[in-house]
């Protein structure tokens, strides 16, 4: 079982750092989730550190990346889900990888409730059969699976066809400007339109104007994540979240003891 084998129990330095991104629902004005983002101690990106490993070796850095990254988010206290980033390479052809994933998150004392496993459509899926069975095995696990950059990828929507996540993440090349260009506009909607009647959470990525973030959230999306709402932040997590008072067609509820609504945003 060469995946269990790699949860070790020492903790030799990761050589790289773990930036936290917040994802937020507008609608409650709070944060529901952190990106556990992977980069280069020098600031370098998280390509410059996953291609340290290639093949076979791949499967131990990212599991190393997750352990890493849930090591932090309970050092720092983090109450909310964790995503972590896994390739499809790994998760569909690395044999035991869940119960490796879930034994990482066991040593490190996180909540496998908590643990969202985002799989990126950025690089090509090559059996969605059996993706579709590690969706599955990851539920009875306790785990869950978002598809990362959706409609922006190599499958396109005929990936939900045959598998369900528990989450899809819309890429910030259709949510950028979103409420400047139509097409744009109209591409979400249909999404949404499409995915109204399945179980499961869509967030839109890359949110950075409050334009986009008013069109986004008249089209229905109240999840999010962009810079508006906080920029990767090493080895910290963002916990107040920071949005004006007035955002149109959005009512603000009642301010919460560990969230800080600030107008000078807008500004």
């Amino acid at each position: 079982m060469p995946a269990l084998s790699a949860v070790a129990t020492d903790r030799p330095a990761p050589g790289f750092a773990i930036a936290f991104q917040p994802i937020v629902d507008i609608a409650e004005r709070r944060i529901v989730a952190q990106e556990a983002l992977v980069r280069g101690l020098g600031g370098g990106s998280a390509a410059s550190v996953l291609a340290r490993a290639e093949g076979g070796e791949r499967f131990g850095l990212e599991i190393a990346i997750a352990r890493h990254a849930l090591a932090r988010a309970v050092a720092l206290g983090v109450e909310t889900d964790v995503h972590v980033n896994f390739s499809p390479g790994v998760l569909l052809h690395t044999p035991d990888v869940l119960a490796a994933i879930v034994a990482v998150a066991e040593v490190e004392r996180f909540p496998v409730a908590q643990l969202v496993l985002e799989v990126t459509e950025g690089e090509k899926i090559d059996d969605p059969p059996r993706l579709a069975k590690v969706v599955e095995a990851a539920r009875a696990l306790g785990l869950r699976i978002a598809i990362d950059d959706f409609g922006a990828g190599y499958n396109g929507l005929s990936l939900l066809a045959e598998v369900q996540p528990d989450i899809i993440k819309i890429d910030m090349t259709l949510t950028r400007g979103v409420d400047l260009h139509r097409v744009r506009r109209s591409i979400v909607a249909g999404i949404l339109r499409m995915v109204e009647q399945m179980p499961l959470r869509t967030i839109a990525e890359g949110v950075e104007s409050l334009g986009e973030l008013s069109c986004l959230h008249a089209l229905g999306l109240t999840e999010m994540q962009g810079f508006l709402f906080g920029h990767p932040v090493y080895e910290r997590a963002t916990t107040e979240l920071d949005l004006p008072l007035t955002i149109r067609g959005l009512t603000a509820p009642p301010p919460r003891p560990a969230l800080r609504l600030a107008a000078e945003r807008a500004n």
